[in-house]
This record gives structure tokens, sequence and C-alpha cells, in this order.
């Protein structure tokens, strides 16, 4: 979380430094660019829009007690969503989203890898920073819903297999704009843990790693496009 805030200051200062600029309005007949607004339509930003995105996640575990499992990889997975961009000038806007966001990670149960999946609902709130005309920085806090959980193919209860229901952290990125497309790069990173003290995992394996006294928490990198409607 430490990251975020530097992020965050550098938004806040760009925005400072650029607020003082006028903006120009669109010539007739050519599409708008990100940061630019007609005066007098009653628009308060460009910025203001909604639409939908979607793409690749990469996602894994960190924290003390993840090296438990053994022979640990990267799920290769997806999400996908719609959000809203509210403008509060033409360089600075807050972009709400709700996504479903499969995580999780790989690992060996009875002799080969498997999937250990995650089904989250999640509401990123972003600060966003145009930096250019077309580049936007993205940086907020997160949290999500566990909708479930699957071992190998097989879904569980989610309380009566140790899995915490929400998760929480925090979520950095970068979006280039073409007119109405988008793509972006994310890091998702997650403070809450995935499971309780207490919590055997790989439950189709008995004999799999009994969790006491960890930090296992959800880490994702997302790639994505999208495509967005202003007003």
């Amino acid at each position: 979380m430490k990251f975020l805030l530097p992020l965050l200051g550098l938004c806040v200062l760009t925005t400072a430094a650029q607020a003082q600029d006028k903006s120009e309005a669109p010539s007739a007949g050519k599409v708008a660019s990100s940061t630019k607004y007609a005066r007098g339509t009653g628009l308060e930003s460009g910025n203001t829009g909604f639409g939908v995105k979607g793409g690749f996640t990469l996602a894994n575990l960190y924290g003390d007690g993840a090296d438990v499992f053994a022979n640990r990889n990267s799920l290769k997975t997806y999400h996908a969503g719609v959000y809203g961009q509210f403008g509060f000038t033409n360089f600075s806007s807050l972009q709400v989203e709700l996504l479903y966001s499969r995580k999780g990670y790989l690992s060996d149960l009875n002799g080969g890898q498997v999937n250990n999946r995650f089904d989250y609902v999640s509401l990123p709130v972003l600060y966003v920073a145009n930096l250019t005309s077309t580049i936007s920085l993205h940086v907020g806090p997160q949290v999500s819903l566990l909708t479930n959980a699957s071992v190998d193919g097989n879904d569980y209860a989610l309380k009566d297999n140790g899995f915490r229901s929400v998760d929480y952290g925090g979520v950095v990125g970068a979006e280039a704009r073409i007119g109405p497309g988008r793509v972006g790069i994310r890091y998702d990173v997650s403070l809450g843990r995935v499971y309780d003290d207490g919590t055997r995992v790989n439950i189709t394996k008995p004999s799999g790693p009994l969790l006491n006294n960890t930090n296992i928490r959800n880490q994702a990198f997302q790639v994505y496009v999208g495509i967005g409607f202003r007003r």
C-alpha cells in the first residue's frame, strides 16, 4: 500500500499544475480529445461517461506463508465489467467500476498441477489523472466479494472451508485512449487474507497444508481493452 501514496501524490500535483490551462472547444466535425470539451455545454468535463471493459489476468498469491504451496505458479484467467467516469475538470476525474474478476493460483495436487480459483465481484474506486491528451494514470482502493471458490474444478462452501468472503486492497495502472477505445495495464494487490487460520488447503487431499498465522493475499497483473461513451 505504501507505493500507492506517492503515485496518488503525483496525480494530485499533475492536476494542480495543469488546472490553470484553458480548455478549447472541439472543432466542428472532429472528435474531441480526452482532455478537451466544449464550453457552455453543461458538462463539467470531457472525461464524464461510461463503458465496458475486459481482458487478461495473471493471478497469484503473495505474503508470509504463500510458499507452503508446492510448486505454486500463476493462474492465467480473465476479468470483465462496466465503469462510470465522473469528471471534475478536463484533467481530473473519478472512475467507479463493477467487475467480475477471477483470481487464484496453480499448485501441485495428487501428482499434477490444478487450479485454485477464486471468483470475485470487485468495486474499484479510482482517481484518474490525464497526463496527456491520451494517457492517464489510475490509482485507488478496491473492495471485493468472493462469490465462488474451487479446487481442481470442485466448488466448495466458502465459510465452511475457511475462505474469507470479503477482500480489500488497491489498484494502480495506466491507460491509453484513442477515440472511444481504451487499452490499459493494471496491478491489483490485496491487503485482506484469502484464508482463515486453521484452514486445510487443497481440501480434496486431506494431507494438504494446514494454515496457521499466515498472511496469504491475492495479487494480479491485468491487461484490458474497453470501449467508452462520453456524455
